[in-house]
């Protein structure tokens, strides 16, 4: 997905969701896509949580979610394995900071108080690996996705360091095999050949 991104970076303009406000704290990926666009990299992201309209394939609207990722090599390679950080940060969400483990505090105080925030980042040791860990809040985008829903909870995405923004990645870039895997579970049907991606660039 990586090569194929770097061969054709996206370049169609995104969509405004009806709902947001120019002073919701996501509006700066409006400022930011573009950038994103062109100096981003291809990742893997963990859903921690989502609004239960971008899971829902009646709805139609774009949507908010609560995403882990990292830029490590060993966290893309092994993305199942960003879960148990979510899991792991989640589950101190109604402890007293003094209970829960310094490596987490900060991510899980984040997560308490503020988790509009554009980015967050700490690290985590994760069977020997030590890895800087993103927590991001991000608008999935449906049409981006290849069965218009969030259908699983693992998913490629575009971020950079420069940008706090991560946008989906559009799904024409996306492997045939992580499109299997993303609808395994879904209740809508997806072409399991290639589409053009010249029609979108």
């Amino acid at each position: 997905m990586r090569k194929k991104y770097k061969r054709k970076p996206f370049k169609e303009p995104l969509e405004h969701a009806l709902w947001m406000k120019r002073e919701d704290k996501l509006y700066k990926m409006y400022e930011e896509y573009k950038d994103v666009y062109l100096k981003g990299d291809v990742y893997y992201a963990q859903v921690v949580m989502a609004n239960p309209m971008i899971k829902d394939d009646s709805e139609f609207m774009d949507g908010p979610a609560v995403i882990v990722y990292s830029y490590d090599d060993w966290a893309n390679a092994n993305p199942e394995k960003l879960l148990k950080i979510a899991k792991d940060v989640v589950g101190y969400k109604n402890t007293p900071d003094e209970e829960i483990p310094d490596n987490l505090r900060p991510a899980v105080r984040w997560f308490k108080e503020d988790p509009d925030r554009p980015n967050f980042r700490f690290e985590y040791m994760l069977e020997g690996h030590k890895i800087k860990v993103h927590f991001a809040t991000m608008l999935v985008t449906r049409k981006f996705l290849p069965t218009g829903y969030l259908s699983a909870d693992i998913f490629p995405v575009l971020a950079s360091e420069e940008y706090s923004t991560v946008l989906t990645l559009p799904n024409v870039y996306w492997s045939k095999d992580m499109k299997k895997k993303f609808a395994e579970n879904a209740r809508v049907d997806i072409l399991e050949e290639d589409e053009d991606i010249e029609e979108y660039l």
